[in-house]
Formats: C-alpha cells, structure tokens, sequence
C-alpha cells in the first residue's frame, strides 16, 4: 500500500468515524483500527486530531459540491417552472433518504466548526465554498446578476440542509411537502424577477 493509498484510507475511515461517534467520542486508535493502520501513522500524517478532521472538512465540502453538479442542466435555461425547479432539487432532496449518515456527518462537522476554534476557519472555508458553488449554478442556470444569485443561494443551502435535518431527525416530517413549497417559492419569485426586468 503507498503512502497516498494510507493517507486516503485514513481519511475514509476518520469520515465514518466521525459521523457515527461524534468528534469526542472518535478516537484515532478507532480511525486507525477501520483504516487497517498503525495509530501511529495517523499521527504521521494529521500531527492533530483538528488538522485530520479539517480534511474531512474539505472532503464533505468537495462531495457536496460534486453532489449538486448534475443539477446542472449545462445551459441557461429561458424558462424555469415550478416542475424544472422541483427536478432540479431532487438531487438534494433524495441524499437525507439515501445517504442519512452523509447529513448527520454535515451536522457533526458543524458542531466542531461552532464549538472548537481551531476548526472555525475550516466551517467559515467550507460554507464559503458550498455558497460559491451554488451561487455560480443558480447564475449560469438564470443569468441573474451575481449578488442576486449570491442571497439566493445561502437561502437555498439553508433551506437545504434546514429541512435535511428534519427529515434525518423525524422520519415523520412532510419532506415532500417541504420541498414542493420550496420549488413554489423559488418558481414564484424567479417568475416575479423576469416581469421585473421585461420592458
């Protein structure tokens, strides 16, 4: 095995740790054990449990992002109804059914970034890339001016991971319900901005 294919496994297994203990409860001798490594290496690579744990920051934060990608229809669209808005928040909407621990692990990482101060810039870092993201998809999708696109999409990432926790937290919260209104609410608005700019 080669040091990137230790360093990698590492991390997958401080990922799965992380989120089914928590980051008190998630000791490296664990990471180690599900890694198939020597402590010891762990230290090798993540002199600290805090620069081990911001990677998996910036893993979450890639997945994130790659997660949303096929939202992108590739083209800017002329037209975005109430349905094409709904099917583009499908993606998002399906990861709290297929992949709970994926959100608990989102929420767990919160908590480290809010409680811990060498883990704050990695939270601060990490929402600004989750917001950029979703900013450059909503303007390439609606061709809204930037700092438009920018408050819609912390809006929409809060709403996001908002009704994610619900639903991984109450399996008897309206999920569906909660995100047809989303559509609704971002179809009615979007149609409100185009009457705005016709002549």
């Amino acid at each position: 095995m080669t040091d990137a294919d230790k360093r990698e496994r590492i991390i997958a297994a401080a990922y799965q740790v992380l989120s089914e203990k928590g980051y008190d409860k998630a000791s490296t001798k664990e990471i180690a054990n599900s890694a198939g490594v020597a402590q010891g290496l762990i230290n090798y690579y993540f002199p600290s449990k805090d620069q081990l744990f911001a990677e998996v920051f910036r893993r979450e934060t890639r997945k994130y992002c790659e997660a949303l990608t096929p939202l992108l229809p590739g083209e800017r669209q002329d037209s975005l109804t109430s349905d094409a808005i709904a099917k583009l928040l499908e993606l998002p909407k399906s990861r709290a059914f297929q992949e709970p621990d994926w959100f608990r692990l989102r929420y767990e990482l919160f908590a480290i970034g809010l409680r811990n101060e060498n883990a704050a810039d990695t939270l601060k870092e990490t929402l600004e890339i989750k917001r950029k993201y979703i900013t450059d998809s909503i303007e390439s999708i609606s061709g809204f001016p930037r700092e438009q696109c920018e408050t819609i999409a912390a809006l929409l990432y809060s709403m996001i991971e908002g009704l994610g926790l619900q639903r991984v937290a109450d399996p008897d919260f309206k999920y569906d319900e909660a995100y047809d209104m989303v559509a609704d609410m971002l179809s009615a608005y979007y149609d409100r901005l185009i009457k705005k700019k016709e002549p």
